[in-house]
């Protein structure tokens, strides 16, 4: 049937999208060894906008660009998703560890993007959709506690959880908001060109008292890195996360975001040599269970 292949699209991409950003931790972990957060984000979005730059020229040529409401909602996508985002991330990952990044980031954006999709979309939070994403943190959490005992409690440590939170309600917030703009507009690409574009833009200025001399440091595997996060994971990931909100709820493609600490520990395994332990793999099970559970249930 035409919706049941429409979802099964829709997963597929969800999936897909979330190997490449559990990837992209292994990739900005070699990069912040030289860069500053705010700088790697900045570097990150104004390569990913180059190749989006000319769609939205050519719309403005045609005289299709959006009206001044798109507008306004597509810069504020950007600000949310890229902008403050990644600001947010990067700065939790430098003072709470990856550990707490991934709990925190992994574990509670599907959980609040329920929540939020609940309230402005007014989609069902069904029971098995809540157990789907209880099992799912569990999974997040038995992989990351472990990580967590050597961590002691510091203004710096504070810090990064407050921003690792907030990085959490951002994407929530836009995942909930760009399934509105999707469900109007029915065009992935258009939509994505111009947030990817607004928040390279806002990047500029927050990254105005950066130490960009750096970039010079760079060694070619960092820019190997650097050339994976913006083309792959921003351009391409951020389309297809586009287009599994063009034919999932929100709640639905968000749960596959668990994929995400699965991607990065298998990631860490064959470029860096770190094998994860049995704990690891059962949290793993776990995740898959949840995405699974809340993926296929019907209501």
């Amino acid at each position: 049937m035409p919706g049941d292949v429409s979802t099964r699209t829709g997963v597929a991409a969800a999936v897909a999208v979330s190997l490449i950003w559990g990837l992209s931790f292994v990739a900005a972990s070699v990069v912040l060894t030289t860069l500053s957060p705010v700088t790697l984000a900045t570097l990150r979005f104004l390569i990913a906008s180059l190749p989006f730059a000319p769609i939205v020229a050519s719309n403005l040529l045609k005289g299709t660009s959006p009206g001044p409401s798109d507008l306004r909602e597509m810069a504020l996508l950007g600000f949310l998703s890229i902008s403050l985002y990644f600001w947010l991330q990067y700065t939790g990952v430098k003072y709470a560890g990856a550990g707490v990044s991934a709990l925190l980031v992994v574990g509670f954006i599907p959980i609040l993007t329920g929540v939020a999709s609940s309230i402005i979309l007014k989609e069902a939070l069904s029971p098995w959709r809540a157990l789907g994403a209880a099992t799912g943190f569990m999974g997040v959490a038995l992989i990351t506690l472990p990580k967590l005992r050597a961590v002691s409690l510091d203004t710096g440590f504070a810090l990064g959880v407050a921003c690792l939170l907030g990085n959490a309600v951002c994407w929530s917030l836009y995942s909930t908001l760009s399934r509105r703009l999707m469900q109007r507009t029915g065009r992935p690409a258009y939509v994505t060109g111009h947030v990817t574009l607004f928040g390279a833009l806002f990047l500029i200025p927050m990254s105005l008292t950066s130490d960009w001399g750096a970039l010079g440091s760079l060694s070619q595997g960092q820019w190997i890195s650097v050339l994976y996060l913006a083309v792959v994971c921003s351009g391409g990931g951020y389309l297809l996360w586009n287009y599994a909100l063009s034919r999932l709820e929100t709640v639905k493609a968000a749960i596959w975001l668990y994929l995400e600490p699965v991607a990065a520990f298998m990631g860490e395994a064959v470029i860096l040599g770190l094998i994860p332990d049995s704990v690891t793999v059962a949290g793993g099970g776990l995740v898959l269970l949840g995405a699974l559970v809340t993926s296929l249930s019907k209501r």
